[in-house]
């Protein structure tokens, strides 16, 4: 009996085992990047750009090189992928506002780059400014940055992103 006893004491081990396992799977999410991101930390930005996000009416919002021009869509941004770019945003709007490059112009589509600046539910308030530091590693004509607040993108807050090799 005393290796029953064992064999029980080693199964409740590794229920208990699995179980907390299991638990902080569903409680801290690690989800892999789908597009690996390019870190560029300790490397000294070659390109900088600064963004204005805000509203331009009740229901279209936008991007600009100044707070008193946005547009929608904003302003197409152009890197090659050996730039170590750093974007700042500034929100000059009346409501919160995020930055973020993406693959599709649209509130949920995958971050690239590991390009973004604030998020959806911590976003930065009016007059706050915040900057990203990233190298857009592959090339593409399809890329977009957007504000990942829900809704936002939708309503025009949105740019094109070029990526070219150099």
């Amino acid at each position: 009996m005393p290796n029953s006893n064992a064999s029980l004491i080693a199964i409740a081990v590794l229920a208990v085992a699995f179980l907390v396992a299991a638990m902080s799977m569903l409680l801290l999410p690690i989800q892999p990047q789908l597009i690996t991101g390019s870190s560029a930390s300790g490397k000294t930005p070659t390109v900088a750009v600064v963004l204005y996000a805000g509203e331009i009416s009740a229901s279209k919002y936008g991007f600009g090189l100044s707070a008193d021009n946005l547009t929608s869509p904003g302003p197409t941004l152009r890197f090659k992928t050996s730039d170590v770019v750093n974007v700042t945003i500034i929100n000059a709007g009346k409501m919160p506002h995020a930055f973020a490059v993406v693959n599709a112009p649209r509130t949920g589509a995958t971050v690239l780059f590991n390009a973004e600046i604030a998020s959806p539910s911590n976003p930065l308030q009016p007059g706050e400014k915040g900057n990203v530091i990233f190298t857009p590693n592959s090339p593409n004509d399809q890329y977009y940055y957007i504000c990942p607040v829900p809704g936002h993108a939708e309503s025009g807050m949105y740019g094109s992103v070029i990526v070219i090799t150099g």
